[in-house]
């Protein structure tokens, strides 16, 4: 029997692989590669381990000065907070409080007074989670917010930088000679505005502490009651930062052949506002 199939040598002709290809989709297969398995782990008998101490290198800077985080100040503010919570249901004791205090907000902003002093503003809450036993003995549990905020004008012991203010929306006039030379010609107007970029003053939260004093009210006949008064004093104890650039070393850096940055900047500040 004739056998009319032709020889395959390991590559198709390109033109039978167009034909094939044309009107059907086709799909790619990829392999799934399975990660390697964990060998079998031994049983340490002992892992002895050592330290020695090493020198540090460090670069030698032509101009002494680094821009680093400086902390300005560490400031406890303290707060007395009063709050009336209404319970779900009768109580008869009160089993645990927990309590957690969150900060949605903790600003420090630039002082009327000078560069060493900040407004501090801090807004938050006292998340507090009652445990309690109710009229069937059943312990329950109600979750509720005490919020506060605080006002604060604090004395900084390491100077924060100067603040710029930004010019904008400023026109000015420009005039030029007229071709004669006999007076000004008409005017061009020119807008001149900038935007100085200052470093912000961070809040670090450190540590905060509650002195609480729970005071219950509205008794049954029976014993049970259903609203709490609260008597707190809240203590904040938080660290302000600035990235300033700073001298690392006490010897003075003089160079009279440039500017430094706030010079450059306050000196195009003066000639805009001339």
């Amino acid at each position: 029997m004739k056998n009319d199939k032709k020889p395959s040598y390991g590559f198709d002709n390109c033109e039978n692989q167009k034909q094939k290809s044309d009107g059907k989709k086709q799909t790619v297969r990829h392999e799934n590669f399975s990660p390697p398995k964990q060998s079998k782990q031994v049983e340490v008998t002992q892992a002895d381990f050592g330290a020695m101490v090493l020198g540090v290198d460090g670069k030698e800077l032509q101009v002494p000065v680094i821009y680093a985080a400086v902390p300005l100040a560490e400031v406890e503010l303290f707060a007395n907070i009063e709050a009336y919570i209404k319970l779900p249901t009768s109580a008869k004791e009160i089993k645990q409080v927990r309590k957690n205090v969150y900060f949605t907000q903790c600003r420090a902003l630039p002082s009327l007074l000078g560069i060493d002093y900040v407004n501090l503003s801090i807004t938050g809450f006292i998340h507090k989670n009652i445990h309690y036993t109710d009229r069937s003995g059943y312990v329950r549990d109600v979750g509720v917010d005490v919020p506060f905020s605080c006002n604060q004008t604090v004395e900084l012991i390491n100077r924060r930088d100067p603040s710029i203010t930004s010019l904008k929306n400023t026109v000015l006039e420009r005039s030029e000679i007229d071709q004669n030379k006999m007076g000004a010609g008409h005017p061009k107007h020119t807008q001149v505005n900038f935007e100085v970029f200052n470093e912000p003053i961070e809040c670090k939260v450190l540590a905060s502490f509650i002195n609480e004093v729970d005071v219950l009210k509205k008794y049954d006949k029976r014993g049970y009651f259903n609203k709490i008064t609260e008597k707190m004093e809240l203590s904040i104890i938080l660290k302000l930062l600035q990235n300033q650039q700073v001298v690392l070393f006490n010897k003075q850096y003089s160079d009279d052949c440039h500017l430094s940055v706030m010079e450059r900047i306050q000196q195009l500040r003066e000639n805009f506002e001339r």
